[in-house]
């Protein structure tokens, strides 16, 4: 059966005698969850498409340049963006959730324009596994909906984006996050000493990410402390993992200040030898168990069958969960903690006695996430006629 991504495709026809691959995204801030999902477009792209004829619309352009090897323009400027346009084959804009107006609706009409322009100048357009929301003001929903409507092709990594895009008449299909189907990377030396460290002093490491969000006081994180206290084995070490230094360490370093005061074992990592997203998978499938409010720390552990606590600060992980039948630690938008303590103690103790049965339940789901991510990659190659799957 044709897909109506597909169909849409079919229509428009790729300009041919056009070369160049533009990817648009929050690329080059230091977020891991946006840089694996380029990695894992651009590790796709360079199987049938030369890197030179490869473009990152990026905040860092130099950093992208040097670990990929491709070509990357700043993102902020807009005469090198339309001086490309003419050649562009093909324009990627995502993955991640970049429409949405959570702060303003700035970011909903910058890609929107972007995508705008790319339809005037010819060039297939792939909204590619996006996540849309949240939308709530009036200006970020019809940007997103126009946007939604030059897209030649549209793939959605939740049923939330592909119901909105649906009640829009807009044909998209539903795959998954592009990051199921990246494929790790080695570790440097110094890390790989980092975690074997604690692997040697310990019968489980533990994996913490955490992150600043408004849901997430320092008395939640207190209580967060307390329950990993009283449930985690008394020789279990933590690895604090930092994703994206300046909104994770605040958390981090003071949560490692009050674990250690109470004589346990914990070790925030040096990440600074680790140069792309790959090689935090290599990190992650090491570790015993991750407890974690970042999408990615989460979705880096299930792809490789590791058992993940996770705390819900966003709803699009308590969907991960929720898939993946993992305990979830809520963070209520009610500032009403009193039974925080009890629900998070109960459900880590549960957690941890079924250990073995968690690491099953992901790697059943991991299969299914992983095709559903590969079509995001079939899509692409169908556009650009490579010889190769770049999915495999």
């Amino acid at each position: 059966m044709t897909s109506a991504t597909e169909n849409r495709t079919k229509t428009r026809p790729v300009n041919s005698g056009r070369k160049l691959v533009l990817i648009s995204g929050y690329y080059g801030f230091g977020n891991l969850g946006d840089e694996a999902i380029l990695e894992s477009i651009i590790t796709a792209l360079q199987k049938d498409v030369s890197s030179e004829n490869i473009v990152v619309l990026s905040n860092n352009p130099e950093l992208h340049e040097k670990t990929y090897g491709v070509k990357a323009i700043n993102r902020w400027k807009m005469a090198p963006f339309l001086a490309l346009l003419p050649r562009t084959k093909l324009f990627i804009s995502g993955g991640g959730g970049l429409f949405q107006d959570t702060n303003s609706a700035g970011s909903t009409i910058y890609y929107g324009g972007q995508i705008g322009l790319a339809r005037a100048f010819g060039a297939h357009t792939f909204m590619f596994a996006q996540g849309l929301g949240p939308l709530t003001s009036a200006t970020g929903k019809l940007a997103t909906r126009i946007a939604s409507g030059l897209c030649n092709t549209l793939t959605v990594r939740d049923k939330t984006s592909h119901a909105m895009l649906t009640e829009w008449k807009v044909a998209a299909e539903l795959t998954a996050d592009p990051v199921w189907m990246l494929a790790e990377t080695p570790l440097s030396v110094d890390v790989q000493k980092q975690i074997a460290v604690l692997k040697d002093a310990s019968s489980m490491v533990v994996g913490l990410s955490l992150r600043n969000s408004h849901n997430f006081s320092d008395a939640r994180r207190d209580i967060l402390i307390d329950v990993l206290h009283k449930t985690l084995p008394a020789d279990a070490s933590l690895l604090l993992m930092p994703l994206q230094n300046e909104q994770d360490l605040p958390q981090l370093s003071p949560f490692m200040q009050a674990w250690t005061q109470k004589g346990r074992t914990a070790h925030l990592l040096d990440a600074s030898t680790i140069e792309r997203p790959s090689q935090w998978i290599s990190l992650i499938r090491q570790l015993d168990l991750v407890v974690a409010m970042r999408l990615h720390a989460l979705i880096f552990a299930l792809k490789e069958s590791i058992p993940t606590f996770g705390l819900t600060y966003d709803p699009k992980v308590e969907h991960v969960l929720t898939q993946f039948g993992q305990p979830i630690l809520i963070l209520p938008k009610e500032s009403d903690d009193s039974e925080l303590s009890s629900k998070w103690l109960s459900a880590a103790s549960a957690g941890l006695q079924e250990l073995k049965q968690l690491k099953g339940k992901a790697h059943e789901s991991a299969d299914t996430a992983k095709k559903l991510a590969c079509r995001n990659f079939q899509q692409l190659a169908k556009i650009l006629g490579m010889q190769s799957d770049p999915s495999l």
